[in-house]
């Protein structure tokens, strides 16, 4: 999925507004387990990125996961770029 998001905002405003964005859109996806890169390109070249993996797969022989395995860990890892070039 791609979204572009083009405003009239001044450039000085999409860098202060691009961060209050990341932060709301990696709320919401933290919701979900999937795996996401969100990345944000203002007008005056500063990146802001958020990403995360989903949970590991489980390795089991069985269709329906058991999600009351106390063994069963989810992993997630998220970045934040701030500024400079990806």
């Amino acid at each position: 999925m791609e979204i572009r998001f083009i405003s009239s905002l001044t450039d000085h405003d999409e860098d202060r507004f691009a961060p209050i964005v990341l932060r709301a859109l990696a709320d919401l996806l933290s919701k979900i387990p999937i795996t996401y890169v969100v990345r944000i390109e203002t007008t005056d070249g500063k990146i802001f990125q958020r990403s995360r993996t989903g949970p590991e797969p489980t390795h089991s022989t069985s269709t329906r996961r058991d999600d009351s395995d106390p063994c069963h860990v989810q992993t997630s890892r998220e970045k934040v770029v701030d500024g400079g070039s990806y």
